[in-house]
């Protein structure tokens, strides 16, 4: 029995098509929804530029604080956006946790179906910036390969070359 779903986003402009397929099925089976963003570690190359231009004390804030406060600015737009978008609607009663973490997106992802005890995964088939290979982006790959639950791929891009979308606002006036 499904009981909760995990939607993973990389907060792109098709997260709320991918959202409503998410949505759907908690309300087939009376599932609650969580949503999960990966935060990745920054590369080598940015952390060179940044040893450059930041003073060491600042640079050390950035490590130490500055992610967190990144993650914790995260959280709450997408819970803002959830309140307004889901407001008097009974789709908010699906709605579970928020969650914007830090780790390789795959690896993160699958943990947190672990420790979270989820049932179904919902993620799109590639994010807007990462490597595709057959139609599936690295992280939505892995995921595939390697999880333990029934995992729902929402194929992205057909929607993205037909509709020809340009942001949010436009993909929320069609659905």
């Amino acid at each position: 029995m499904i009981k909760k779903i995990v939607f993973a986003t990389d907060l792109g402009v098709l997260g709320p098509y991918v959202l409503c397929h998410a949505l759907e099925l908690s309300k087939q089976f009376g599932a609650k929804v969580d949503i999960i963003h990966v935060i990745e570690p920054m590369g080598i190359f940015a952390e060179s530029i940044l040893d450059i231009f930041l003073p060491p004390e600042d640079l050390d804030h950035l490590r130490k604080e500055g992610v967190y406060d990144v993650m914790k600015t995260i959280k709450e737009r997408i819970s803002d956006t959830m309140a307004s978008e889901f407001a008097g609607d009974d789709d908010e009663s699906f709605l579970g946790e928020i969650n914007v973490v830090r780790g390789q997106p795959a690896e993160a992802i699958l943990e947190y179906v672990d420790d979270h005890h989820i049932d179904m995964i919902v993620m799109g088939t590639h994010g807007e910036h990462g490597e595709v290979i057959g139609g599936l982006g690295s992280v939505a790959s892995k995921v595939l390969q390697r999880s333990s639950v029934p995992v729902l791929m929402v194929p992205l891009a057909r929607v993205n070359s037909q509709l020809g979308i340009a942001n949010k606002d436009s993909l929320r006036r069609m659905l």
